[in-house]
């Protein structure tokens, strides 16, 4: 489930979203905004938008990596507008992928296509990997351990 993110310190991005319905944005965020996470009151410091790239399952960077080149053929030009309209401070796309490590395999290594980092620098768009710990093994863990507690 790759993600694009796009933040600005001194620009809301709620005129371009509403000049532009096409470019598919499913989460903003206002400077001063309660953050709808954690426990604490924190505020955004900056403006963000967030649109989904790629709904592919986080072991399938190939995947990801052909969605977020269509994205960028597709919407090229509304990041074009969008970063001539608008201070962006930072944008960039969110891969998360899940450790693959184990006792038999030692070694993890995921490939980003040239194509992808050339679409990627020509609008100095940077891309982020998320490495998680794969969610079977947390369910697993979660079953051994309450059936543990059982016992």
């Amino acid at each position: 489930m790759c993600i694009f993110r796009v933040v600005s310190k001194v620009h809301s991005f709620q005129e371009f979203i509403d000049l532009n319905p096409d470019f598919p944005v499913y989460k903003t965020h206002e400077k001063g905004e309660k953050m709808d996470i954690g426990k604490e009151d924190l505020l955004y410091e900056d403006y963000g938008i967030y649109v989904e790239v790629s709904d592919r399952s986080w072991r399938d960077i190939e995947g990801q990596t052909i969605d977020m080149i269509s994205f960028l053929e597709v919407y090229g030009p509304f990041l074009e507008t969008l970063r001539t309209t608008h201070q962006v401070d930072d944008w960039r796309f969110d891969i998360p992928y899940e450790c693959q490590l184990n006792d038999t395999n030692y070694v993890q290594c995921n490939y980003l296509s040239p194509k992808l980092i050339k679409k990627a620098a020509s609008l100095d768009i940077g891309i982020e990997l998320s490495l998680y710990w794969p969610a079977e093994e947390e369910e697993e863990a979660k079953a051994i351990n309450d059936k543990t507690k059982l016992s």
